[in-house]
């Protein structure tokens, strides 16, 4: 039973965590690649374009591996309801 408790304590808190993450990384992505979309190419130096292109990537990275952390959290949650049931019928 302790067990159940303890993988659907550190689901929670991994979905919370990784949920919260990608919300953010999701509207700085956004961001990001708008003012990438909008920037002037004739004005904007090619480093300084590839330097933003490289931080929307990093950034857009980051939100798909926050989002792999939250399908972890939503299935470490998942099994410790099936333990904690598990553990109740018995």
């Amino acid at each position: 039973m302790a067990s159940a408790r303890r993988s659907l304590h550190v689901g929670e808190i991994i979905l919370a965590v990784s949920g919260t993450i990608a919300i953010y990384l999701n509207f700085q992505g956004v961001r990001c690649l708008s003012d990438l979309a909008l920037v002037d190419r004739s004005v904007v130096t090619p480093g300084r374009l590839e330097e933003m292109e490289r931080n929307c990537s990093i950034i857009t990275n980051s939100y798909v591996y926050s989002v792999y952390g939250v399908i972890a959290g939503i299935a470490l949650v998942m099994i410790g309801f099936m333990r904690k049931r598990k553990g109740n019928v018995s």
